[in-house]
């Protein structure tokens, strides 16, 4: 892969520059960069602490990267099934695997109603998109890391290693586990009501366990960080900025959860991989279809007018999301839910997000993959 040498100058804060442009260490721009990708749970974290009070006060907040969350899971879909040239590159996986989360979906409704092992099964499914979310979520930031390192301009044996960018993203995890629950209940409780069975053992667990748990999680994330900060003087002497701005931005989001109501921590943070991941594929997209290709592939005509392409998208199904799962709840109270099917709106949507997003998982995890040459040309 070739990179424009690190010295290179930046270019002003405010421009984006245009596709063809490159931009030495950056991916997009120094602005773009650090708004979208560094610093971009700010964006959320800050309003709703400013607005404080109970969730009544900032639910539009929450609706909003809620819905966000929805839309940019499929802002892949268009990129697969509207370019035939990337749907050959992988026709099983694109096809078998989907197939089967849609019919995941359709018998959602009577596999709930089957009784305790239909409902058993479905909360598995739930619980494994969920585990997987959190591995993915996590995953964007360790790729987003690599992505610098790949833009360093140094040879791969001079770079930091990919172990100690995915400890730095990973070594909050127990700390925030062993805080998290046992200082926050309450929260816990009322906003996981499906684990209403077994988290108050599991929080007593680390309640009796606590001293320990912190102890070795605050000393993990202690040796994270100073691992990751030796490993950047060694490759570059600490003067590459977008991968020291990622690495702290990413830290101090992790110990929001340590001072703020995790509620709105988690807010923050899922807004942050949402916009991440948006950025990302616009990023990618632009380069891909700066000129018509030979195959002129249906996404790229629509690319054309990236505006009106990306409003469809993420305000269209974000708004589809909104109305369907708060429909009796913050938008029309008192009203019933529409029902489709025999089945409230919202319990749709349950069974579409639970699905969908492992559709979404799955295809992330090759279909992004900074060894493959497609992805690096166009990075």
């Amino acid at each position: 892969m070739e990179t424009a040498p690190l010295a290179a100058p930046a270019p002003p804060w405010y421009r984006i520059p245009a596709p063809d442009t490159p931009v030495a260490g950056w991916h997009v721009s120094p602005f773009v960069d650090a708004a979208a990708y560094h610093w971009s749970w700010v964006w959320v974290l800050l309003p709703v602490l400013l607005i404080g009070g109970p969730e009544a006060s900032w639910w539009p907040m929450m609706v909003f990267v809620l819905g966000l969350n929805f839309s940019h899971r499929l802002l892949t879909l268009p990129y697969v099934y509207l370019d035939w040239a990337v749907f050959r590159t992988h026709p099983w996986k694109f096809s078998v695997f989907p197939l089967l989360m849609v019919a995941c979906i359709a018998a959602s409704p009577f596999v709930e109603r089957s009784g305790p092992a239909g409902r058993l099964a479905l909360g598995i499914c739930a619980g494994v998109s969920a585990v997987w979310n959190l591995w993915h979520v996590l995953m964007q930031k360790y790729g987003i890391l690599r992505m610098y390192a790949a833009k360093s301009g140094l040879p791969p044996a001079s770079r930091t290693p990919g172990w100690v960018d995915r400890l730095l993203v990973f070594a909050p995890l127990p700390l925030l586990v062993a805080w998290v629950g046992p200082e926050h209940r309450d929260a816990v409780a009322r906003y996981f009501r499906s684990g209403k069975s077994f988290m108050p053992a599991v929080i007593d667990a680390l309640v009796a366990f606590r001293p320990v748990l912190l102890a070795t999680g605050i000393a993990l994330c202690l040796a994270a960080i100073f691992l990751f900060v030796r490993a950047e003087w060694r490759s570059h002497r600490l003067t590459h900025r977008p991968r020291l701005s990622m690495a702290l931005g990413t830290t101090v989001l992790a110990g929001a959860f340590l001072v703020v109501d995790p509620i709105k921590a988690y807010l923050a943070y899922g807004f942050s991989h949402a916009l991440e991941y948006t950025v990302f594929v616009w990023a990618y997209l632009r380069k891909r279809y700066r000129a018509p290709l030979a195959h002129d592939p249906p996404l790229g005509r629509l690319l054309r007018r990236p505006a009106l392409f990306y409003a469809a998208v993420l305000l269209g199904l974000g708004t589809f999301y909104a109305l369907a799962k708060w429909w009796d709840d913050y938008f029309f109270p008192g009203e019933k839910p529409p029902m489709w099917g025999g089945v409230p709106s919202h319990r749709w949507v349950f069974y579409l997000a639970v699905f969908q997003s492992m559709t979404h998982f799955y295809f992330d995890g090759f279909l992004w993959k900074m060894r493959v040459p497609e992805t690096r040309a166009n990075l």
